[in-house]
């Protein structure tokens, strides 16, 4: 290998810093733990887990809203009521999150 120079991106397998390897006319990407890119895989891969990560934001939104709705009977009425009033507001951040996600265009590679 040449040379090795580190990037501002994430391993998108691992999230481990990247370092962009040059080696002879050949580019690739590697991360510490040895994840390897093509520049093209390491874009579809990049894609792949921003939906994930977005994906995995609704997920937590919505069982925060769930959780409220189970503990509220539970607890003093005055706290349920600003945890469902907060619960409000994170059903509509997914929403929004999912408005997103529903938009979200991958790296063009064609």
């Amino acid at each position: 290998m040449e040379g090795q120079k580190l990037i501002q991106a994430t391993c998108p397998d691992c999230r481990g810093p990247l370092s962009e390897v040059q080696n002879g006319g050949l580019r690739q990407y590697r991360c510490l733990v040895g994840h390897m890119y093509s520049p093209r895989s390491l874009l579809e891969a990049h894609s792949e887990t921003q939906e994930n990560a977005l994906w995995a934001a609704i997920v937590a939104l919505e069982e925060a809203v769930n959780l409220v709705r189970a503990v509220a009977p539970q607890i003093p009425a005055e706290l349920a009521q600003r945890l469902q009033e907060q619960a409000a507001v994170k059903l509509r951040q997914a929403a929004e999150v999912r408005r997103i996600v529903e938009q979200l265009e991958p790296f063009r590679l064609e």
